[in-house]
């Protein structure tokens, strides 16, 4: 069955006539007729009979009017560039994969953007740093990764969402810490190292030998959200992303100071598979977690 054929049948009916069909469709009248034939053999049925008021409908085309026409009209919602997601209606559950980052700094305010402009809207977090989440993201079990992930640009589709400064964070009453870090008091420190930010120590590393120092890293902990515990009872120094640092900076204890070497900002992104880009729920969804981190 050609699609097309269906949508000349509609015309006819709408019309009541071969001509008139014609020049809805932008087709010729020969090859309105010729469909119209076409559809004569498939159904076994004249079903338009020419009459002095134009083309009648057979019982049989009567038959077919309002199934072909809810068939095209689903169609065309289907296909149209007009027919959006309804999230304020939707049941619907999205799976995204975010770092410890996004869970303290992004996922809240989605949340809390969720609750009020489309409540049925559930989400499924999962760790990013999963070894499993590109192959997630291929297989469709993934609908976005937000973080920092350069092995993911290659293959996926990607978008910058924000550039994050880093922080060091210390126990508010430090006996060695004043007002400010120097670079030889921050390499004499023990510090705090976030496992999944390797990128972020290697660069502190490098820094550092190129004035002929070096740290020592006393602990490596799986996430920012264990810094401040540990940071507030001992002496140790973190450096972390300064929107993380902010989201318990105000836990007391804890202050947060710049640190005394040049640090390159840091992309946070979120990426999504090809096969997704045309979604519309999945276009939703990334135009929500942009316009939260506009906002950030």
């Amino acid at each position: 069955m050609d699609l097309n054929l269906l949508v000349v049948f509609d015309a006819v009916l709408h019309e009541g006539s071969i001509t008139r069909a014609a020049a809805r469709l932008e087709m010729s009248q020969p090859a309105t007729s010729n469909a119209l034939n076409r559809l004569r053999e498939l159904f076994h049925d004249p079903l338009f009979v020419r009459q002095a008021r134009g083309m009648t409908p057979t019982p049989r085309a009567r038959q077919l009017a309002g199934p072909i026409r809810e068939a095209l009209t689903l169609v065309r919602h289907t296909l149209s560039e007009q027919w959006l997601f309804d999230y304020a209606h939707s049941q619907h559950r999205f799976r995204l994969a975010m770092s410890d980052y996004g869970d303290s700094v992004i996922l809240p305010r989605l949340l809390d953007h969720l609750a009020r402009a489309a409540p049925g809207v559930e989400l499924d977090v999962v760790a990013s740093e999963h070894p499993a989440v590109a192959q997630d993201l291929r297989g469709g079990e993934i609908d976005l990764a937000i973080g920092n992930r350069e092995d993911l640009e290659r293959e996926f589709r990607n978008e910058g969402l924000l550039l994050e400064q880093f922080v060091c964070v210390v126990r508010s009453d430090h006996s060695e810490i004043r007002d400010r870090l120097t670079m030889p008091l921050f390499a004499s420190l023990r510090h705090l190292d976030v496992s999944h930010t390797r990128y972020l120590s290697r660069r502190i590393d490098d820094a550092l030998a190129a004035d002929g120092l070096s740290r020592t890293v006393a602990a490596v902990v799986p996430s920012f959200l264990s810094v401040a515990p540990i940071v507030a009872a001992t002496d140790l120094v973190a450096t972390i992303p300064w929107r993380a640092a902010q989201a318990f900076a105000g836990m007391g204890g804890l202050r947060l100071l710049p640190p005394p070497l040049s640090l390159k900002e840091a992309p946070v992104s979120q990426y999504w598979h090809a096969n997704t880009e045309t979604d519309q729920a999945s276009q939703w969804l990334r135009r929500t977690v942009r316009t939260i981190c506009q906002q950030l």
